[in-house]
């Protein structure tokens, strides 16, 4: 008897989400639809355009954390050193991906991850991916305070079918997302942050070398990535340090995030 009150709560949240389709509660919809499957902990819908930062559509939080918000500084240029973010510009087919599938092997001891990803997207994640041809991608994100199972992610990879197209659907009746204010301006600032991070100090392969630590890479997965050894990126690497007068990647990362004109004792 449970199981069929689910069934028809399902398909009764299945038919709400469908009749929001091109209307300004969709998102919130289809969020509370997956949270009725499975009880995630945080839930963000954004759009990656092909060029600028990513403009969040719709954020749900079963527990508001209080203190500042974390959304300006992701917005403000830390976007550029999510894996999704990334594997979406380097050309990610739609589907369902999970954290594990797309970042680096180090990613989880990067600075990133401690710094901001634990505190505010939690302990794991996944998301839902829509290409948008010429336009760039939409994605549902759900983080969870736990490692997702494979029973949940095989649970949610099942509904990925029916999930991408109800977002394809409303993408389509929408068909523009409306910038927020000073968007193009903070696009321009940081679209390619990481192209000027330490220019003028670092050579290419140190900026490039500087970009991957910050993004959770390994030296073995680095050398893999630039077709060197790992010993000449671990060579890199102390020359870098040395260059920016730092010692370790929290340093580094607390260069970066200065570089996006926040303090790090005070984001």
């Amino acid at each position: 008897m449970d199981s069929l009150f689910r069934e028809a709560a399902l398909h009764a949240g299945l038919g709400r989400t469908i009749e929001q389709i091109g209307g300004d509660r969709f998102w919130k919809q289809l969020i509370l639809l997956l949270h009725h499957c499975l009880p995630f902990d945080n839930a963000l819908a954004t759009f990656y355009p092909t060029g600028g930062a990513p403009q969040p559509l719709e954020e749900y939080d079963t527990e508001p954390q209080a203190g500042p918000a974390s959304m300006p500084i992701y917005l403000d240029g830390l976007y550029l050193l999510d894996p999704f973010y990334q594997a979406c510009r380097e050309g990610l087919s739609s589907g369902f991906y999970r954290l594990e599938e797309i970042a680096p092997d180090h990613f989880r001891q990067s600075e990133y991850y401690l710094s901001y990803f634990h505190d505010n997207v939690l302990e794991d994640e996944v998301q839902f991916i829509l290409q948008l041809p010429g336009l760039g991608n939409l994605s549902l994100s759900l983080g969870m305070r736990r490692r997702f199972g494979t029973e949940e992610c095989g649970m949610l990879e099942m509904l990925s079918s029916w999930v991408l197209a109800l977002m394809g659907q409303h993408w389509q009746q929408c068909m523009q997302v409306t910038p927020s204010p000073g968007q193009s301006d903070i696009a321009s600032q940081v679209r390619d942050a990481l192209s000027h991070f330490g220019a003028g100090v670092l050579s290419e392969r140190e900026l490039e070398i500087a970009r991957l630590i910050l993004r959770g890479y390994s030296s073995k997965a680095m050398a893999e990535r630039l077709a060197i050894s790992p010993e000449t990126v671990k060579a890199h690497r102390r020359h870098l340090y040395a260059k920016l007068d730092i010692s370790s990647q929290p340093e580094l990362f607390s260069l970066f995030i200065q570089a996006l004109g926040h303090d790090p004792q005070n984001p």
